[in-house]
């Protein structure tokens, strides 16, 4: 086999677990499968990473799931957009027959033709159910405004009408084509060995064919000119979801570190500037966060609130002037001491167990980054300088050029967003909540 290995042993206990990971996830929905021209499908690689689990290696899904609760153990298959998970995890002395179960699930799939149609079915019965969660809403709207026609602008579940043309053959053409062996990375983790764990690759994935990487180019999405607001109208909402960002810089680019210390500080904390601000003194949200997101491709630096709807044109307002406050002068004095220190000791739960250590390396290897980033952590955090930090905060933040995404009831929220100064030349959008 000529798959990446990771393994991170702990034998304090007797749990096993086995994963195999694929290099691209629902990102390759936005591209053709070349050996069998299919069109891009949005969604595709969620139906067809699916349908694995529902009958493989002549054993029905009720089957499946009866062995699997016999040996106490669980196979689970997640669906993100750089990656796909197939994982099982059982106690060591029920491990083989487990890890026999996901080879079947891996290399076996039956993909039968009532399972094909039951699963579309239910694919299409959770868009319409995502549309009364507007937490979910918010995210898939602010996405799709962000990242536009890159693969991140597609949804790792698809759209209704992507969802209607998923059928059998691209689902085993998607098989085909990503689970090849060098387009895997294999995980162990728990009471295994390195010999131990290629004995079982050995026995029970031979069959893997061979092949190269699939991921595909994520190409970055034009640059945003000017503030745009995207209500996603929707009736009788007495709270707003709100999401403000922009996009980020690549994991890989110089700049990344820095600017994480730096939206760590300035609200990925409880006590950090944008909570104290937005609910401690003013009471307008329950929280308030910043997030900077990483991948293999650009993703998202951007701000999350939920104020009631009489309150949300205030507290968009208060954002974007905390926005630009941090973006134009800075950390405030004391912020980069506190939150360099907090990086480097909350570091230590972050990688507290094997699986932990198991889905840092995964992460780093889906991205390219190098392994060793998870282990240099704090000391890459301590070598941050307050110089690092403000000049990738001018190479980075655009606050003049953000995206706000509202969940809410237009007619409620609209007018008073518009009487907003730092909204008077922002492009104003207002599109239904089932649009999409």
């Amino acid at each position: 086999m000529k798959t990446t290995l990771l393994l991170e042993e702990n034998h304090d206990l007797p749990l096993c677990r086995l994963q195999f990971t694929t290099r691209g996830g629902s990102t390759s929905d936005a591209f053709p499968i070349p050996t069998a021209a299919q069109r891009p499908v949005p969604g595709l690689c969620n139906f067809a990473s699916e349908l694995q689990r529902r009958g493989a290696g002549g054993k029905t899904r009720a089957t499946l799931d009866e062995a699997l609760d016999a040996l106490g153990a669980s196979l689970q298959i997640l669906c993100w957009h750089d990656q796909v998970s197939y994982e099982v995890m059982s106690l060591r002395e029920h491990f083989e027959p487990a890890v026999s179960l996901l080879s079947d699930v891996l290399l076996r799939p039956d993909f039968s033709q009532e399972e094909s149609e039951r699963l579309r079915r239910e694919l299409l019965a959770d868009l319409d159910a995502m549309r009364n969660e507007d937490d979910d809403l918010l995210h898939r709207f602010f996405s799709r405004a962000l990242y536009g026609d890159t693969p991140y602008g597609n949804p790792v579940a698809g759209t209704q009408e992507s969802t209607q043309a998923l059928d059998l053959s691209c689902a085993k053409a998607w098989h085909a084509h990503h689970i090849v062996s060098e387009n895997l990375i294999v995980g162990a983790a728990g009471s295994l060995t390195q010999t131990e764990v290629e004995t079982l690759l050995q026995k029970h994935f031979s069959a893997l064919p061979d092949g190269g990487r699939r991921d595909v180019p994520i190409p970055s999405p034009p640059a945003r000119k000017g503030r745009t607001v995207l209500i996603v109208d929707k009736p009788e909402r007495t709270q707003s979801q709100i999401l403000i960002g922009q996009l980020a810089p690549l994991w890989s680019d110089p700049s990344f570190l820095p600017l994480h210390v730096a939206t760590k500080a300035f609200g990925g904390t409880f006590t950090a500037r944008l909570m104290e601000e937005v609910r401690v003194k003013r009471g307008l949200s329950y929280g308030a966060s910043a997030r900077l997101g990483n991948g293999r491709g650009q993703r998202s630096l951007h701000v999350h609130v939920f104020p009631s709807a009489e309150n949300t044109a205030e507290t968009v307002g208060l954002v974007l002037d905390l926005y630009e406050e941090w973006a134009e002068k800075g950390l405030r004095t004391g912020e980069l001491d506190f939150i360099k220190s907090y990086l480097q000791k909350s570091h230590a739960f972050s990688v507290q167990t094997a699986d932990d250590r198991l889905n840092w390396r995964t992460q780093l290897a889906v991205c390219d980054m190098p392994q060793e980033h998870m282990n240099t952590y704090p000391e890459r955090i301590g070598g941050v300088r307050a110089e690092d930090v403000a000049q990738a905060m001018r190479a980075c933040l655009r606050p003049d050029d953000l995206l706000i995404t509202i969940v809410a009831t237009a007619e409620t929220v609209l007018p008073a967003l518009q009487a907003l100064p730092g909204l008077s030349g922002a492009n104003f959008q207002v599109v239904s909540y089932k649009s999409y």
